[in-house]
């Protein structure tokens, strides 16, 4: 303290107060375009309202009370919470047919927009298409968009790991083809 009773700022707190700063305008600049304030948090858990599986032009979808929804539900869930990095890659029309008609793939749909908390940024979308093979299966990546729309935006995200995913998807096309 000086002789007028003030206190005299010390360099410690000042870099304190700048470290704040710039924590705060990191957190606000990555928060703020996508509207996610948890963009820090690897957490994902949703409920589908339906999962459509693809496998060379079969098609099987999946419901809450169906053998193999909570499987795949819970993948879903587990794999999108350990994203790599985003990719400025688009899909087109033809390329999304290919994957319902000749690869396969698996879509998830919600009945309100969710958000996948990421640092990369990733806008919230109502339904998600995780390729299988065919064009941009490896790296595994996911595609995401709305419902109201029938393609997906450009931008994905790329994914840590998708086995256990392929793992439930083999699973009920597996018992599927028992029946």
């Amino acid at each position: 303290m000086t002789e007028t009773g003030r206190h005299t700022p010390r360099f410690r707190d000042m870099i304190i107060t700048v470290v704040v700063v710039l924590v705060g305008l990191v957190w606000f600049g990555i928060a703020l375009p996508d509207r996610d304030w948890l963009w820090f948090v690897p957490i994902y858990s949703e409920e589908a309202t339906r999962i459509h599986l693809y496998r060379d032009g079969q098609e099987i979808m999946l419901q809450a009370d169906d053998w193999g929804y909570e499987e795949i539900n819970e993948a879903v869930n587990q794999i999108v919470r350990h994203v790599k990095a985003k990719e400025p890659l688009g899909i087109s029309p033809d390329s999304q047919q290919e994957y319902y008609d000749v690869h396969s793939a698996v879509e998830v749909f919600y009945s309100e927009p969710t958000i996948v908390h990421t640092i990369h940024g990733f806008p919230e979308a109502d339904k998600y298409l995780f390729p299988q093979s065919g064009r941009h299966y490896d790296p595994p990546v996911v595609f995401a968009g709305m419902q109201r729309r029938p393609d997906y935006r450009g931008g994905v995200l790329v994914l840590a790991d998708r086995q256990r995913l392929d793992d439930a998807v083999d699973a009920v096309w597996a018992a599927h083809q028992q029946e």
